[in-house]
């Protein structure tokens, strides 16, 4: 139950730290306080979901992100 259903879909944190992109993941584990993920450029990653469950949905990426890092990658 981590990140919960809004968490299914969520940006690639190494895409983003390493190239500023916005680059779809799925969840591939659901743990009890953290998610794994493999985006589609092929990075496994973690991600805590301590402080509760998303409450709004991961993907696609608001539009504010977007208009700062340009169109998502979900291929």
């Amino acid at each position: 139950m981590a990140g919960g259903k809004h968490a299914h879909f969520v940006p690639c944190m190494v895409c983003l730290a390493e190239d500023s992109q916005l680059v779809k993941a799925v969840r591939t584990y659901e743990g009890v306080e953290d998610d794994q993920y493999h985006c589609v450029r092929g990075h496994d990653f973690g991600m805590d979901w301590r402080r509760g469950p998303a409450d709004e949905p991961q993907w696609p990426p608001d539009p504010a992100m977007i208009a700062e890092l340009g169109p998502p990658i979900e291929r």
